[in-house]
């Protein structure tokens, strides 16, 4: 399940909108209390299970913040999908590996065509 969520600032406060949800609304202090917070408030409001939301995807959209706050959220963001990327690729590369050893390819040669030492 995903859910779009709109924070913004209000003083020294995080306030956070679940758009899914009518009446879903939270706060926090900071950004990590306020994921719990805006997880919890999906729980309630939806009337979930105590700890369904905390797998559920949420999309936050920063509204009436400063440009930097945007940035640095987009800049997560690719951080987050070049991590995942990269997760992807070891496997697939551990994988393929495997398969040229188990067909009698030399190490030297798979290193060479997945671009990677002969020790790793």
């Amino acid at each position: 399940m995903s859910y779009q969520i709109e924070v913004t600032r209000d003083g020294d406060t995080w306030v956070a909108i679940v758009l899914d949800l009518p009446g879903a609304h939270t706060f926090a202090r900071n950004l990590v209390a306020l994921d719990s917070a805006v997880r919890e408030v999906i729980e309630l409001v939806a009337d979930l299970a105590d700890g369904a939301a905390h797998h559920a995807e949420l999309v936050y959209r920063y509204v009436n913040v400063p440009d930097a706050v945007i940035e640095a959220a987009q800049l997560g963001d690719r951080r987050r999908t070049q991590e995942t990327e990269a997760k992807q690729v070891a496997a697939a590369t551990a994988a393929t590996a495997a398969q040229l050893v188990a067909a009698g390819y030399p190490v030297r040669d798979i290193s060479h065509l997945l671009s990677m030492t002969p020790g790793r």
